[in-house]
């Protein structure tokens, strides 16, 4: 198990992930409709994007399933925005996933609410 740790701003968030090659840089930054998600690198399974909580246990669950399968994403930590960038944020959740509730994987357009790996690998063809 290796130990990662992402920066964003100030604040340090520390994971664990069973693949060492997995790395993250602060300026490793995407931006999809507007908004500022982080890029992570790896196998293209479409458009997969996180609507997450930098202290969510189930969201970093999340993001651990994505990286150990090694898949290409994009996330973003909804706590983390602020301003107009939280308002634009929320109301693209809102879209997907109308409660608000995190995580929220989207994946070519098909909705996961929660931790549910038997539906992610179904939509990620894992």
């Amino acid at each position: 198990m290796t130990h990662y740790s992402l920066l964003k701003g100030d604040e340090k968030m520390n994971y664990e992930s069973n693949k060492s090659e997995i790395t993250h840089m602060a300026d490793n930054s995407v931006e999809i409709d507007n908004l500022h998600f982080t890029h992570v690198a790896g196998e293209n399974k479409g458009n997969v994007k996180l609507f997450a909580l930098s202290t969510c246990g189930w969201c970093k669950k999340t993001r651990m399933y994505l990286e150990e399968n090694e898949v290409e994403y994009n996330y973003i930590y909804v706590d983390l925005t602020e301003g107009e960038e939280r308002e634009e944020v929320i109301k693209d959740l809102e879209h997907y996933n109308p409660d608000i509730s995190f995580p929220t994987l989207v994946i070519n357009n098909k909705v996961i609410v929660g931790y549910e790996v038997d539906e992610m690998a179904e939509y990620l063809n894992i």
